[in-house]
């Protein structure tokens, strides 16, 4: 297949491209230089929706991961405006030249506990598809906006529109995992992240599967995330001391398990995550 990759030259963008190349013909959007030399680059800003919809014709898939990845380093308006109206313009783009298949990097920020400023606790975990979305920050909202947007594209065009949901990203670079062994030592610091992540080759693994896959609905939105959480203490003491409103468990839900559930997408494309906290620390 053809496939164009939005935010190909960010850090998890670069693992997306190198992952889909090894059995695609792969092309790159960005507004910075590429990471490979020898596949079609095309330096754009979506903003610009003329320049969007002239580049983004003749492919069979887009995966868009392009965007500002968290509400923290920029004014509000431009976090919520950059993102919505870049996946706005994508998806009119893909649209007008008829793209089959757009699949969308959302975020667990929709559910609003990362970056929520008022008390939130889980209705019941683990967290799936079905739980209450509830944010309330630029990004987050931005992020379920642009669900939206996919979802009346698909009412409108009859195009594909699949929507991944990511928490952290984690990468196993060496200056990240310093990071990410002091998040461990300092785990109660991050309670509003659900100590939730994700390697970044299982995100490229999970957009690959989505790729290939024919037995995709046309819309539908799916948490991908690792199996554990990261904080080397079991969840359900986790809940207790951070979050004893919660009182709906799941059986499955005991040791180190995350509190944002994988099986949708594991049964629907099967998505296997291949790595936990262990192999970064």
């Amino acid at each position: 297949m053809r496939i164009l990759v939005t935010g190909s030259s960010g850090l998890v963008g670069r693992y997306v491209v190198d992952e889909l190349a090894r059995g695609h013909e792969v092309h790159m959007l960005d507004l910075h230089s590429p990471h490979r030399r020898d596949l079609i680059f095309h330096q754009i800003d979506l903003l610009d929706s003329e320049a969007s919809r002239r580049v983004i014709a003749g492919y069979d898939v887009v995966v868009h991961l392009a965007g500002i990845p968290h509400p923290l380093n920029d004014p509000p308006e431009r976090v919520f405006q950059t993102n919505t109206l870049a996946t706005f313009n994508l998806l009119e783009a893909c649209a007008l030249n008829n793209v089959r298949r757009c699949i969308f990097l959302s975020s667990e920020s929709t559910l609003g506990f990362a970056f929520s400023t008022t008390k939130m606790a889980p209705e019941y975990v683990p967290i799936d598809e079905r739980h209450p979305l509830r944010p309330q920050d630029p990004y987050g909202l931005s992020k379920l906006s642009c669900e939206l947007l996919c979802q009346g594209y698909t009412l409108k065009t009859g195009m594909q529109t699949l929507c991944l949901r990511p928490p952290w990203i984690w990468v196993p670079e060496p200056k990240e995992i310093e990071v990410y062994r002091g998040l461990v030592r300092d785990y109660p610091l991050w309670y509003k992240n659900l100590w939730a992540y994700i390697h970044v080759t299982d995100v490229a693994q999970a957009i690959h599967l989505c790729v290939e896959s024919a037995s995709l609905p046309l819309h539908d939105v799916y948490f991908i995330c690792a199996d554990d959480n990261w904080t080397s203490v079991e969840s359900r003491t986790l809940m207790q001391k951070f979050y004893p409103e919660t009182a709906v468990f799941s059986d499955s839900f005991v040791g180190m398990a995350s509190l944002i559930s994988n099986e949708k997408a594991r049964r629907a494309f099967g998505f296997q995550p291949r790595f936990l906290s262990t192999d970064f620390l």
